[in-house]
């Protein structure tokens, strides 16, 4: 991890797309919100299309040339769906409506989160570039859990992605902008499923789900283990 920052900082923006080319897409499996959980995990995307006569391969747009190449490094090789994601520049500088949008699916290919409230973090303008960037590993980092789930409910629905190994609970981190009146901090976990695959599905489906009156967060976890 510490030579994926090294190289992404020797380089600057200069000139580079903020857009990133991903092949080897599940074509029956794929959404944009599901690309849009995963990818955001190296940055905030802003715009995610899924291309009309290609329906294996997406364009995803971030933030910053930075940002997309943190997601080309990190996740390029990375397995899902029983495929093996292929993450490359792409040569066009935004996502940009087509013709083929007009088609009747054409809404359920392309999604725009530019002002979408559910981005793991803030514009870089407001420190969002700060959070740390966790290589896929089958160890997920789950937050915003309500603090009245028990264990087996929170492996319950990890459950929907295999076996969960292991989970450990985390001591939850007060929240200054968070209301007294909001109830007790969230809590957060750790969870171990069996396979980096089954990890990044579960980050697809599983991030932003709605559990009580709060969304589940859920990223690859900085740590090495549970212990």
């Amino acid at each position: 991890v510490k030579r994926l920052h090294e190289a992404i900082s020797h380089d600057a923006d200069g000139g580079r797309s903020p857009v990133v080319l991903v092949n080897n897409l599940d074509p029956d499996r794929v959404t944009p919100d599901a690309l849009f959980n995963l990818f955001s995990t190296c940055g905030m995307v802003l715009r995610v299309k899924i291309l009309f006569a290609k329906r294996d391969s997406a364009l995803v747009q971030f933030e910053s040339a930075e940002q997309a190449e943190r997601a080309r490094m990190a996740l390029t090789g990375c397995p899902i769906w029983g495929r093996t994601l292929l993450v490359s520049p792409s040569k066009h500088p935004s996502i940009q409506a087509q013709r083929t949008d007009a088609e009747p699916d054409s809404a359920r290919l392309s999604a725009d989160y530019t002002s979408s409230n559910l981005h793991r973090r803030g514009p870089a303008a407001s420190g969002g570039r700060g959070v740390p960037l966790a290589m896929p590993s089958k160890l997920l980092h789950v937050s915003n859990i309500p603090d009245s789930m028990p264990e087996d409910g929170l492996v319950a629905l990890f459950a929907e992605h295999g076996p969960v190994v292991k989970v450990k609970f985390l001591p939850a981190k007060a929240d200054p902008t968070r209301a007294a009146s909001a109830g007790a901090p969230r809590k957060m976990a750790l969870i171990e499923l069996l396979s980096v695959d089954k990890a990044a599905e579960a980050i697809c489906s599983l991030h932003n789900r709605q559990v009580e009156q709060a969304r589940l967060r859920i990223s690859f976890s900085t740590s090495q283990s549970t212990q």
